[in-house]
């Protein structure tokens, strides 16, 4: 009997949503990090940090179907001009952020409050 990583959650409250479908489908599981991930949420998503559902390795395979899909399998299309020509952009101030992302790497903290924004490179738009 081996436990396993299943997922890795943003927050205290998918884990849950996430571990009571998977215990109502008979499947045992439980969740690791939620301390740490709610005390800091800025670290959640690097290194694997974050809420951890954990499960026996026998039931993998039957936990693994019943979990949803990660939004990054969507195909992002631009809301101006509905093309899928889209690339991921710093944004506005781009000089700023990356030099909040060199500090942040020396002072050892989470550059969180960089969001991830997308340029379209037909409309030029970005959103």
């Amino acid at each position: 009997m081996a436990i396993i990583l299943l997922t890795t959650c943003n927050n205290v409250i998918e884990a849950n949503f996430i571990k009571n479908n998977l215990e109502n489908e008979n499947v045992e599981c439980f969740l690791t990090n939620e301390i740490s991930s709610t005390l800091l949420p800025g670290y959640n998503g690097m290194l694997n940090a974050g809420v951890q559902i954990m499960v026996d390795e026998k039931d993998f395979d039957k936990a693994s179907m019943l979990i949803p899909k990660p939004d990054s399998e969507k195909q992002i299309i631009c809301p101006s001009c509905n093309s899928a020509n889209v690339s991921f952009s710093l944004g506005d101030r781009k000089g700023l952020k990356v030099l909040a992302v060199i500090f942040s790497l020396f002072a050892s903290t989470p550059f969180a409050n960089i969001k991830r924004k997308y340029y379209c490179k037909d409309c030029k738009t970005e959103f």
